[in-house]
């Protein structure tokens, strides 16, 4: 039996039938995967560069590395590392002052310095001879400077900086590698003592002899004869009576009984060979227009500088007793173009004959044991860019004294010193006091 509710139901008109949604089709890409791919890219991009400047570092951090020892030998690496470019840059001007004039110190650190700068210019800088610096001395018209060298670490820190957090600090990573060639490591040009009591004088006789009283120097001649005595080896220096160098003064002694002389005409200049006071043989040592610059004399021959007329390059000669004075070759300074053209002084000890000239604020040495068949690379015996004098106090004359040799300057006014340096291996070497 239906109750009444089912009664009331059945009275009630039917609902209309409900419509069925229409389904959408489904998106080719789910926007979970879009954000996936999104956060994938974003973590790419923050990763790659980081990445490869990490990997960049360490291989800048090597070319550091060589680039400093292939330019001043084991110190360098360390240098650079820790920012040393002061103390750098000093023994890369060492390396070069110290090179010959045509070599290419620098040239085999060119590709590393390109490496590290990316100037194909910096590159051909370190490719340049020693003599195109101005740095090197001498030369008028220099092409390049050491400040045109342009490498320091600037680049492996930059990369460093990049490649964070993957690489704090490439201080560690600066070592060289395995097949470094090591440049030798740059001395300093020693530092000059202070002289005293030698004022400015160009004579042609300078001679020195150790007596009892000390060393006595003799220079000049007749009214311009100056005789100065030195209690202390030479570093100090004070007037004394001609009589004490009354047996060796205005001549080249050679001993017993021999001695050689300069004649001169008002035109030529001779060397005149003496036996006692007695003129044995005549020399032509400088023809008519040609001046003599420098004179000096041992025991065995007497070489003089030489400058023709009309020409700034200084020849020598070497006169022997009673015999022709010959040409002597001169020292091969590195380059074909390059000869005597620079201020100059001569020294004589045991047979070797020493040549030192001043190259803008340098002196360098060399010295031939042979009468000039060969001469010694020449050497730096005073640097004035690491111990600047002024021009009159710069070491740059010669003075034999027994068997040691000085280098000295002048004093313009008698309280002044100078620079003075020694050499007890004919010229090989030279140091302060």
């Amino acid at each position: 039996m239906r109750t009444a509710l089912d009664r009331v139901r059945s009275t009630r008109p039917s609902a209309p039938p409900v419509e069925r949604a229409l389904e959408l089709p489904q998106p080719p890409v789910r926007l979970r995967f879009v954000l996936l791919l999104a956060g994938l890219a974003a973590a790419v991009s923050w990763l790659y560069p980081r990445l490869d400047a990490a990997w960049r570092v360490h291989g800048l951090a090597t070319a550091l590395a060589d680039y400093g020892a292939c330019m001043v030998g084991p110190t360098g690496p360390a240098l650079l590392r820790d920012r040393q470019l002061s103390e750098f840059q000093t023994l890369v001007r060492r390396r070069l002052v110290t090179a010959l004039a045509g070599d290419a110190p620098f040239g085999r650190c060119s590709e590393l310095a390109r490496t590290l700068n990316g100037k194909p210019s910096v590159e051909q800088v370190h490719r340049a001879l020693a003599f195109t610096f101005s740095e090197y001395g001498g030369n008028p018209r220099p092409l390049h400077s050491l400040a045109e060298l342009e490498v320091n670490p600037e680049a492996v820190a930059h990369e460093a900086r990049r490649a964070w957090p993957f690489v704090r600090s490439y201080a560690a990573l600066v070592k060289p590698s395995l097949g470094v060639k090591e440049a030798p490591h740059p001395v300093a040009a020693p530092e000059p003592a202070l002289g005293r009591g030698l004022p400015p004088v160009r004579a042609y006789y300078r001679t020195a002899r150790v007596t009892p009283e000390g060393v006595v120097l003799a220079r000049g001649t007749g009214a311009n004869l100056e005789v100065w005595k030195s209690n202390d080896g030479g570093a100090s220096f004070r007037p004394a009576p001609p009589s004490l160098a009354r047996d060796f003064a205005e001549r080249c002694v050679l001993g017993e009984g021999r001695a050689l002389a300069l004649r001169s005409d008002g035109k030529a200049t001779s060397v005149v060979s003496m036996t006692g006071e007695v003129a044995t043989t005549l020399a032509s040592l400088a023809k008519s227009g040609e001046s003599v610059v420098a004179v000096a004399c041992d025991e065995r021959a007497l070489v003089a500088a030489l400058k023709p007329a009309g020409s700034a390059r200084l020849t020598l000669a070497q006169c022997a007793f009673g015999a022709a004075c010959t040409p002597l070759a001169p020292p091969n300074l590195g380059r074909p173009e390059l000869g005597l053209d620079y201020p100059l002084d001569i020294a004589r000890v045991g047979g070797t004959t020493v040549l030192a000239l001043k190259m803008g604020n340098i002196v360098r040495v060399t010295s031939s044991r042979d009468g000039g068949t060969s001469w010694t690379p020449l050497s730096v015996a005073y640097d004035g860019g690491e111990h600047p004098l002024s021009p009159a106090r710069m070491p740059v004359s010669l003075l034999t004294v027994g068997r040691r040799v000085l280098l000295h300057g002048s004093a313009v006014r008698g309280s002044d010193t100078y620079g003075l340096l020694f050499s007890d291996d004919q010229g090989a070497s030279f140091r302060g006091r």
